[in-house]
């Protein structure tokens, strides 16, 4: 099996970065030129997309674990997505989902505070980066 079709494999259980797919391809011996040449064709045919893995990345988290703008930002750029990407990505997702994302804050601040407490809840919450919501 070659680099190309090693990395189709990976997209298709779900989206990578770039970079996942050069650390993964680069653990399985393949050599720096043909994972380029690999990731170079997955582009040109769509099959793989930072932005897609960002959007994707963020629809995700919100569901399962809510967090702010700003630790979102830091989990894509850590993923590999250049910063400016990930900037963008956060902050067109968060201006055109803002309701919805003020009400998945919101859900979450009221699990966490009947679970754990108001002051549980609240460093919790600060740590995720997400400002307490009023409901």
């Amino acid at each position: 099996m070659d680099a190309y079709e090693s990395a189709l494999n990976y997209l298709k259980r779900r989206e990578h970065t770039e970079k996942e797919l050069f650390m993964k391809l680069s653990k399985k011996g393949y050599s720096r030129d043909e994972i380029s040449e690999a990731v170079k064709k997955l582009q040109e045919f769509n099959y793989q997309s930072d932005r897609r893995f960002a959007e994707s990345y963020l629809r995700s988290r919100l569901a399962r674990s809510p967090e702010g703008r700003s630790v979102l930002l830091m989990r894509l750029i850590s993923k590999g997505v250049s910063k400016s990407l990930a900037a963008e990505v956060v902050d067109e997702y968060f201006d055109e989902h803002e309701e919805e994302i003020n009400e998945i804050f919101s859900e979450y601040q009221k699990k966490l505070e009947d679970r754990k407490g108001e002051d549980k809840a609240r460093s919790t919450l600060i740590r995720k980066g997400i400002r307490k919501v009023e409901y």
